[in-house]
């Protein structure tokens, strides 16, 4: 007589291996929170799930140049708005020196507030930076209203998708109120009403591109979220159908050690079987 192998034994025992993995699996995506660890894992979607979270990633970094050309802006706006206060002052002043009842020593005191006033708007404007940007770039010529130069700013994720950002000279000299004298009171306020159009439009500019940067920025953030739930839709593990997988698992290999226990037990009790056979 012959005895064969234990193929019971052996069927549980390769069930008792796939149900480990499994059970192995489901932890590891438990632990990690994705279920595309690696290509094996759904060779089908692996390649999806790498392209949208490139896209997630190349979107956070446009949203953060926005950001930081946002900031820059509202930084250049902060100091044109006191040049801008700077220059109602100094309109002002002008005005009152034209008063015949003001003497030698009054118009003295006037044209040195106006003249500190000319060195606080040089001051904003030569010292005004961000990150080491300056707000106010040097130009060849005088009453320059054009910029003296742009950058541009990637603002999406395709190629062109950028915005180009002006700077202006807005220095008293460039502003044309670096020699102004309140002893001739009509050219003076002439001047100074030039600066406040130049600063204006400056200010105008500047606002114009921040709306759009703010346009643009929500643009990003919707297209954000979408691609973030469609690759979470794909790579993410869902927790609880990962924790009732991993407890179904757990039991079934507990189940199956019992089973192979029992089965590998069988041999021995057919010998019995045949040695008490007489």
């Amino acid at each position: 007589m012959r005895l064969n192998h234990n193929m019971f034994s052996l069927s549980i025992y390769k069930t008792y291996k796939g149900r480990m993995t499994d059970e192995s699996k489901a932890l590891n995506n438990i632990s990690t929170g994705s279920k595309l660890s690696s290509a094996k894992d759904n060779p089908g979607k692996i390649g999806k799930n790498e392209t949208l979270k490139i896209q997630v990633l190349t979107n956070d970094a446009a949203s953060k140049n926005i950001q930081d050309a946002t900031s820059m802006l509202q930084t250049f706006d902060g100091s044109l708005q006191e040049i801008n206060n700077s220059l109602s002052r100094m309109k002002e002043l002008t005005i009152s020196a034209g008063s015949g009842a003001l003497s030698d020593e009054d118009k003295k005191i006037i044209q040195g507030e106006i003249d500190s006033i000319k060195k606080d708007i040089g001051d904003l404007s030569n010292n005004t930076e961000f990150n080491g940007i300056k707000l106010s770039v040097s130009s060849s010529s005088s009453l320059n209203e054009n910029p003296t130069k742009t950058v541009k700013a990637a603002i999406g994720t395709m190629d062109g998708e950028n915005i180009e950002i002006p700077f202006f000279d807005v220095s008293p000299e460039n502003l044309g109120i670096n020699n102004l004298d309140i002893s001739n009171v009509d050219d003076s306020i002439g001047a100074i009403d030039k600066a406040i159009k130049m600063v204006s439009k400056v200010r105008s500019r500047y606002g114009s591109i921040q709306n759009r940067l703010e346009g643009t920025a929500d643009y990003l953030s919707s297209k954000d979220i979408n691609i973030q739930t469609t690759q979470s839709r794909i790579g993410d593990a869902d927790i609880a159908e990962e924790m009732m997988n991993y407890s179904k698992n757990q039991l079934l290999v507990n189940s199956a050690i019992g089973l192979m226990a029992q089965s590998n037990n069988f041999p021995k009790d057919c010998l019995n079987i045949l040695a008490n056979v007489k």
